[in-house]
């Protein structure tokens, strides 16, 4: 399996979006893009899921540690009904925003 990743610049906010399903092949790529971004600058992190129909575990084990660097600064974007549904039975609803595009959760992170 392959996952494409692009990273864009809106201000000090990094936008990542993933094309193809992250699991355990495809997460040390996306672990380092979003690290990355981070590295270089970024203060806030939109993640737009609207191109990735799954996530694994090794996929949430990223999430919770750009979680502990960036806090309430990531958001998730876009994210498929299978993808919104692992959100909500591991309740990262309950840390992690959502919002259905990358439009929403660039203006509430300016909020």
């Amino acid at each position: 399996m392959t996952v494409e990743i692009t990273t864009n610049r809106v201000g000090t906010t990094a936008v990542v979006t993933t094309h193809g399903d992250i699991d355990l092949v495809t997460s040390p790529e996306f672990r380092s893009a979003v690290h990355a971004a981070v590295d270089d600058g970024a203060d806030a992190m939109v993640i737009d899921l609207s191109s990735s129909g799954f996530l694994d575990s090794t996929a949430l084990g990223v999430l919770v540690s750009l979680h502990r660097r960036l806090h309430d600064r990531l958001v998730i974007a876009g994210a498929q009904p299978a993808v919104h549904r692992l959100f909500d039975i591991t309740r990262f609803t309950t840390v992690l925003r959502m919002y259905a595009s990358v439009d929403e959760a660039l203006a509430a992170l300016k909020a």
